[in-house]
């Protein structure tokens, strides 16, 4: 860390990040021949989950291409140089991708009052608030997105209650950035259950290259690309009367066939 401090001092923050980078590539992230990895994982076959809940067919590549799990918001590996973000999906999957998640700046309502005010009680009998959020409408509780020019910013609004909370488009573009990457790459998979065991064969895998924030803002406006609330109040220790919000990791979700439109090339990798 010598040599970052001595660039630091004499070279400036640009040059300081650009070593920064080279180095988490270089330390973390592994280099893959993903075309061939990706040939001989489907030559296999099925192959077991190897996680029993929703994000098994994440981990479950992952972990067959060496990869480790990723909280970090960088991206997952490399390919010829490119640092490549790495998105699974079951082929009869209907749900949107998660492209990141990111919680808003809690102002002027904190999460609690919100899910209080405009909430329902759940199967469990708990308050919460699940919804999805679009720019183009309002959903059923009421609730859209807004873009504020003036202030940059991307407005949660209530139809009658107004502003609730905000993003700061700004901090919203970088997370973007971090966490999708320029480059992703899209693995999809068959699926069949067998003795109460999920199990994949991974079949097909696009590469996506040079992500546009420009289209990123066309399939937000359009209402393809939307936020999605995911959050209820309980008790953390029973009849304590200690109460905290639970996150389920709101995040900007984007349906399958409209992934390619974020991006301005393609690759196919496997078919």
């Amino acid at each position: 860390m010598i040599i970052v401090s001595k660039m630091y001092l004499y070279c400036g923050i640009r040059i300081y990040n650009l070593y920064l980078n080279f180095y988490l590539m270089a330390e973390i992230l592994p280099e893959i021949d993903i075309k061939e990895k990706l040939r001989e994982l489907k030559e296999k076959g099925y192959v077991k989950s190897l996680r029993k809940d929703n994000t098994g067919i994440g981990f479950t590549i992952e972990t067959l291409l060496g990869i480790k799990e990723n909280n970090l918001g960088e991206p997952d590996f490399t390919y010829n140089g490119l640092p490549i973000e790495l998105k699974a999906q079951r082929l009869d999957a209907t749900s949107r991708v998660t492209l990141f998640t990111k919680v808003p700046h809690w102002s002027p309502m904190s999460a609690r009052e919100i899910i209080e005010k405009y909430g329902y009680p759940d199967a469990k009998g708990r308050t919460g608030l699940k919804i999805t959020l679009k720019a183009n409408e309002f959903n059923n509780k009421g609730f859209k997105l807004e873009v504020d020019v003036k202030e940059n910013r991307l407005n949660v609004v209530h139809k009658e209650g107004g502003i609730v909370s905000y993003f700061e488009i700004e901090e919203l573009m970088g997370t973007l950035r971090k966490k999708i990457s320029e480059n992703l790459l899209l693995v999809l998979a068959q699926r069949k259950t067998e003795d109460e065991e999920e199990y994949f064969h991974f079949v097909q895998a696009i590469l996506l290259k040079k992500l546009s924030e420009e289209k990123f803002e066309e399939l937000f406006n359009d209402g393809f690309l939307v936020w999605e609330f995911r959050m209820d109040i309980r008790e953390r220790n029973e009849g304590k009367g200690d109460f905290f919000v639970r996150d389920h990791g709101p995040g900007f979700r984007l349906a399958r066939n409209h992934l390619d439109k974020l991006y301005e090339e393609q690759e196919l990798i496997l078919e």
